[in-house]
């Protein structure tokens, strides 16, 4: 059995360095159908806000960097520091997160995630067009 810390490094690695299969495949794997991301405030988005914003971070150019560390598990709570930066061929304009952040598995599947720096997110989730 693959431990939780090994599904979200595949997961990184499928996505942003193999780019095997769709971002939504990639999402589907890793993120419940109802999955809540929390954002500033009281707003939140859900699995479809994340595969269109995985899409944006996906066609990055060459300069794309992708690095998931410090990783500690407790119960069903995993966090790590996520950093994704690279520029976007159709804007030109660089993208970068930088962030703490949380998963909340139920059973296989991520189910929350919270991040210590949701502003950066949610910058590059309005560089992505999407609205949460």
């Amino acid at each position: 059995m693959t431990s939780r810390r090994d599904h979200i490094a595949e997961y990184f690695v499928r996505q942003y360095e193999t780019h095997e299969g769709t971002a939504a495949e990639n999402v589907d794997s890793l993120f419940s159908p109802d999955l809540v991301f929390h954002l500033t405030g009281d707003k939140t988005m859900g699995r479809d806000a994340l595969v269109r914003l995985c899409d944006l971070l996906r066609r990055l150019r060459h300069d794309q960097a992708t690095m998931v560390t410090q990783f500690k598990e407790e119960g069903d709570h995993v966090s790590f520091v996520l950093y994704i930066v690279g520029t976007d061929p159709v804007t030109g304009h660089e993208v970068s997160v930088s962030t703490q952040t949380e998963y909340r598995f139920d059973g296989d599947h991520v189910a929350e995630v919270w991040q210590e720096n949701p502003e950066a997110l949610e910058a590059a989730v309005r560089a992505a067009g999407v609205r949460p």
